[in-house]
C-alpha cells in the first residue's frame, strides 16, 4: 500500500519536526497568548472554535487580536498585513489569505496576517491587545502559548493513525499532551459510539476529558444582496442545489446540507483554497435548471464574490454555521477568564 512505501519519508518528516521543535528558540510576547489548533492536515474545524474564542473575550469586555499565517495568499507574501481593526476591514482578499479574510467578516476583532507572528504581534500594540489568539499554533514553536486549544474532528480524528505524508497526522498522538483543552468537533454528524470510543482514547494519552462541539447553529443568505432566508423550510421545498467548496472537509459539509434535508443535485469539490475564477463559476450556472441554486461555505464565499456578476450571486447561498458547545464550555470559559484575570 502506499501508505507504506511513503513510510520512510514519514520518518524523515517526524526527525525533521521533532528537530525544529528542539531547536527553535521560542518567544514570550507581551500579552498572554491562546492557541487553536490541530493535530491534523485540515479539516478539524479550528476556524469556528478560533472565532468562538475571539467572541467570548469580546463579550468580557476584553480585545483580542487574531494573527493568522494567511496560508494561500497571493499579495504580500512576505508582510505583515493588517486585515482589520476593531472598526472596519482593511485589506482584501489576496492580501489577507480566504479564512482571515472571512473571519474579518464574521468578528469585530483586529486580525493580522503574516508569517512572522512576532512581528505581526507588534504591529498589533497600536489596538492595545488584552489577548492574541493564534490562529493554527499548536505546531508554531517560535511563540509560547498560555493555552493551547486543539480542535479533533470526530468524523476522522488521526486517519490511518501515522504522521506525513503516509497519513494525516502533524505529530503524533502523544503531543495531545501539551494541550490544556480538547474539543471534538463536527460531533452532531457523528456516532455516539464512536464518538466516546474516540473520547476514551484521548483520555488514556492525557489524562483529561474532552469536549465536543458541534455545528448546530446556521443560516442561509443570498450572496447578492445578504439578506437570511427565514423560511427554511419552505425555500428548500422549492429550490434544488448544487454544492460548490474548496475546504479541508468538504464530506462533512455535504453531510450537514443532506442531514437537513435540502434537495443536493450535484456536488463540485475543488482543492482546499482553491482561488476561484470566473469561468468556475459561470459554466456551473449555465448548466442550471431554472430551481437550481449554488450552495457554498462562507470561507468559499469571500472569493466566490470577487470574480462573479451580481447577477449569479443572486443564484448563490451562503450556509453560515457557528459552533454550539455540547460539553466543555463551563471549562473553556474558566480557562479563559483566569488568563484574563477575570473572577
Amino acid at each position: 500500500m502506499i501508505k507504506y512505501l511513503l513510510y520512510p519519508f514519514t520518518i524523515i518528516y517526524y526527525l525533521l519536526s521533532e528537530l525544529n521543535r528542539l531547536l527553535t528558540k521560542s518567544k514570550k510576547l507581551y500579552k498572554p497568548v491562546i492557541s487553536v489548533g490541530n493535530i491534523t492536515w485540515g479539516g478539524s474545524g479550528k476556524t469556528p472554535v478560533t472565532a468562538e474564542v475571539a467572541k467570548y473575550i469580546l463579550s468580557l469586555g476584553k480585545t483580542p487580536v487574531i494573527l493568522s499565517r494567511g496560508y494561500a495568499r497571493k499579495n504580500s507574501k512576505n508582510k505583515n498585513v493588517i486585515v482589520r481593526d476593531k472598526e472596519k476591514i482593511l485589506s482584501d482578499i489576496f492580501a489577507s489569505g480566504d479564512e482571515p479574510y472571512m473571519m474579518a467578516h464574521q468578528i469585530n476583532c483586529p486580525i493580522i496576517v503574516g508569517s512572522n507572528r512576532i512581528k505581526s504581534a507588534n504591529l498589533a500594540k497600536q489596538f492595545n491587545p488584552d489577548v492574541f489568539i493564534l490562529d493554527d499554533g499548536f505546531q508554531h514553536w517560535k511563540l509560547q502559548r498560555d493555552l493551547d486549544i486543539v480542535c479533533i474532528n470526530a468524523l476522522n480524528p488521526f486517519g490511518n493513525g501515522m504522521t506525513i505524508p503516509s497519513g494525516i497526522l502533524r505529530e503524533k498522538k502523544s503531543a495531545l499532551k501539551r494541550a490544556k483543552l480538547i474539543f471534538l468537533t463536527n460531533c452532531n454528524l457523528g456516532n455516539k459510539e464512536k464518538i466516546n470510543d474516540i473520547k476514551k482514547e484521548i483520555f488514556k494519552i492525557t489524562k483529561q476529558e474532552s469536549g465536543e462541539t458541534s455545528c448546530k447553529n446556521y443560516e442561509v443568505i443570498n450572496l447578492y444582496d445578504k439578506i437570511k432566508v427565514e423560511h427554511f423550510e419552505e425555500f428548500k421545498k422549492e429550490n434544488s442545489f448544487v454544492v460548490v467548496c474548496a475546504i479541508g472537509s468538504p464530506k462533512n459539509f455535504i453531510s450537514m446540507l443532506k442531514n437537513l434535508g435540502l434537495n443536493i443535485k450535484k456536488e463540485i469539490i475543488f482543492k482546499d483554497h482553491h482561488r476561484y475564477q470566473q469561468k468556475d463559476i459561470t459554466d456551473i450556472v449555465k448548466s442550471f435548471r431554472e430551481k437550481d441554486n449554488i450552495i457554498t461555505t462562507a470561507k468559499d464565499a469571500v472569493k466566490i464574490n470577487e470574480v462573479v456578476s451580481d447577477e449569479i450571486k443572486k443564484k448563490i447561498y451562503i450556509f453560515n454555521i457557528s459552533v454550539s458547545f455540547d460539553s466543555g464550555k463551563e471549562k473553556f470559559e474558566k480557562e479563559i477568564k483566569s488568563l484574563l484575570g477575570i473572577k
